[in-house]
């Protein structure tokens, strides 16, 4: 089965049925654009039509640029109907970071055609002609005639690339992961099988549809079920997230996915009283992924609607990457909740153990358990699979695991098709930590962000934590806990401009936690505006880019306290 199977096939049974909506300005409520599923397929085979009349060849690679809205679904369908490549990618960007991401896109994807809109059509134009890109453009046009021959499609295999999905790693060299049509459908199809295999699925999400987990698990999946998405504008959500639970109970929205920083941020901007006047019991599962997922986040927004009839386990906590096309593992709809609280003294020496009831311990939520595939824990140096309580690299194999980066051959040696040293193949090496409990996965951070301190693993998630509990008086944001070498500790927190001696007491206060908390004596605190934190478009937060941006002297700080060791060095650098 392909993508193209699928549509095809809800075209033919439900052509009337309604498949998408978007809502461009969530503070009106107004739905403003629409497609059922015989118009997604009719249109996206039309401009299908229009690329295989101008020449392009299957195998080919579109760049899609596009703003919010229901195009993107439109030129994504068409590129499976050619048999083209679909690239997704953010519209061109002013800053930096932004330009070199795309520049490292386009030279590895070597796109033969942009796909946009006319709206977007100046923009895109400008960023090619600004950067030396000779690149036809096609847009999508709703009122355009058909072809005045006809055009017939070959149909695409199962083993056919469908999409380049570049990860959000070094932004001068991005890497695609080649995801299969076949990759595509059986990775929908597990997460349907999560779902329990219900009724067709109802979404109401505004994660940007560049994102693996806004393209497969918010759009792909409803359509795979035959179901409906209501599609916001990622700003608008930032802005207004009441609203967003507005529309999920007006609309009766049954399933959504989010990151973990969502669901607290609703809790944040939403008060008791405004969540009394919901009725959120329509709502089965809520997915929560693609970033550490806090078991705080989780109690508290369950007890701030569970007068709106909201459920705690109605979240589904999952497990996932671009690497597995998207979901490795997953709470089974209807099951409870699994979490433990184990020692963190432990944890950081790589094992896993619970402790009493009542005792103080590092509380974890289980990403769920393992439906398809296979699922290792192994030593990273030695490649020997670890035995459950062990904390070690995640390894996975499965039909929807990627076939490899594009065009990188060394790193897919290293990375794809692995074997352990007992001699199992065919594993990816995901560069993710973690430990399996019974048939419980949980994952515990990435291998590059592990901050060794005195014999122990310490993951900066925890840090930067700890770090929003010691906000007191100040407003803080997002923060971004790094190494630098010699046991040094970098912590970065976003805050709101305030006098100095308000700043250098703040900074004094995380110095002096960090320390009683994980024992780090080396720190040192940099207080950036709101907005600096480097993130990815699922909200993690990007380290590397953040550490690579503090040595570089590109943050602009409100107020630094330096450890002298970190001070010297940044003085020797720009010397």
């Amino acid at each position: 089965m392909t993508l193209v199977t699928v549509l095809d096939d809800k075209a033919e049974r439900h052509p009337e049925r309604e498949a998408l909506a978007f809502m461009p300005d969530i503070k009106n409520g107004r739905i403003e654009d629409g497609l059922t599923f015989g118009q997604l397929a009719a249109q996206a085979r039309l401009l299908a039509a229009r690329l295989v009349g101008e020449g392009f060849r299957p195998g080919d690679r579109a760049l899609l640029l596009f703003p919010a809205g229901l195009d993107f679904a439109i030129a994504f369908f068409a590129c499976a109907y050619a048999r083209l490549v679909a690239v997704p990618a953010p519209l061109p960007e002013r800053s930096r970071a932004g330009i070199q991401r795309m520049e490292g896109m386009t030279a590895d994807a070597e796109p033969s055609v942009v796909i946009t809109v006319d709206e977007s059509l100046d923009v895109v134009r400008d960023w090619a002609d600004r950067h030396g890109h000779r690149l036809p453009c096609v847009t999508v046009s709703r009122t355009a005639p058909p072809p005045a021959r006809a055009v017939t499609f070959e149909p695409p295999e199962p083993g056919d690339i469908a999409l380049l999905q570049y990860t959000s790693g070094s932004t001068s060299e991005p890497k695609g992961v080649m995801i299969s049509h076949g990759g595509l459908v059986s990775n929908l199809d597990l997460i349907h099988t999560y779902l329990g295999r219900k009724r067709e699925a109802r979404v109401c999400g505004w994660l940007p549809l560049t994102h693996d987990m806004g393209l497969i698990g918010q759009l792909l999946y409803p359509l795979y079920t035959g179901g409906w998405l209501l599609l916001l504008p990622s700003l608008e959500f930032v802005k207004y997230p009441y609203k967003w639970l507005e529309l999920i109970d007006r609309y009766q929205v049954r399933q959504t996915v989010a990151p973990d920083f969502a669901y607290e941020l609703c809790v944040r901007k939403t008060s008791e009283e405004q969540a009394a006047r919901l009725d959120l019991s329509r709502w089965e599962a809520a997915f929560n992924g693609a970033e550490p997922i806090r078991l705080r986040t989780l109690e508290q927004f369950a007890k701030r609607f569970a007068p709106a009839g909201f459920r705690v386990d109605a979240f589904l906590p999952c497990y996932g990457l671009a690497e597995a096309t998207l979901i490795v593992t997953g709470k089974p709809c209807d099951h409870p909740m699994e979490k433990r609280v184990v020692d963190a003294e432990q944890l950081a020496r790589g094992r896993f153990v619970p402790v009493a009831e009542g005792e103080d311990g590092k509380a974890l939520v289980s990403s769920g358990v393992i439906l398809r595939g296979d699922v290792l824990i192994v030593d990273p140096e030695t490649r020997v699979p670890l035995e459950d309580g062990r904390v070690g690299e995640i390894w996975v194999t499965g039909s929807s695991v990627s076939g490899g980066y594009w065009r990188q051959e060394k790193v897919n040696e290293e990375t794809f098709g692995v074997r352990t040293a007992d001699g199992r193949a065919g594993y990816l090496r995901t560069g993710d930590l973690g430990v399996r409990d019974g048939a419980q996965l949980y994952v515990t951070g990435r291998m590059k962000d592990v901050i060794i301190s005195n014999g122990r693993n310490l993951h900066p998630q925890d840090l930067e934590h700890a770090m929003q509990e010691m906000a007191e008086d100040l407003t803080f944001g997002s923060s971004a806990v790094f190494a630098l070498e010699d046991d040094n500790v970098v912590a970065v927190q976003e805050v709101r401009p305030r006098p100095q001696d308000d700043l250098a007491r703040a900074a004094s206060r995380i110095k002096h936690g960090l320390a009683e908390q994980f024992g780090v004596g080396h720190t040192s605190v940099v207080f950036v505006r709101p907005g600096a934190v480097r993130k990815t478009t699922s909200g993690k937060t990007r380290r590397s880019a953040m550490r690579r941006l503090f040595l570089e002297s590109g943050l602009s700080p409100l107020h630094m306290s330096l450890a002298r060791e970190v001070s010297e060095r940044l003085t020797e650098m720009r010397e």
